[in-house]
């Protein structure tokens, strides 16, 4: 992942926010067919799958985020606080 996308995400707090700030990263590159965030505690890091409605955009996506390719999807490893999924339920429960 590029350092620039990194300082974009890098304050979310919770999958909420996570999904807007890569979202919005997406919206150049036009409408998102596919998108998939998937947690993994142990690595404190967020995969997050992103699958393009124009399959001709999707290199160009890639490129802009510093992604891997999987398949016909860019695929971001977004790192993310340990106590990242914890926030969400605290800020849920206070509310």
């Amino acid at each position: 992942m590029k350092p620039e996308v990194l300082d974009q995400v890098r304050d979310a707090r919770d999958f909420c926010s996570l999904a807007k700030a890569v979202l919005s990263l997406c919206e150049p590159y036009g409408p998102v067919h596919s998108f998939k965030l998937v947690h993994n505690r142990g690595a404190a890091r967020v995969a997050c799958i992103i699958e393009l409605e124009s399959p001709r955009q999707q290199p160009l996506l890639a490129r802009a985020l510093g992604a891997r390719a999987l398949s016909s999807a860019a695929c971001l490893e977004i790192p993310v606080p340990r106590d990242f999924e914890h926030r969400q339920v605290e800020e849920q429960q206070a509310a």
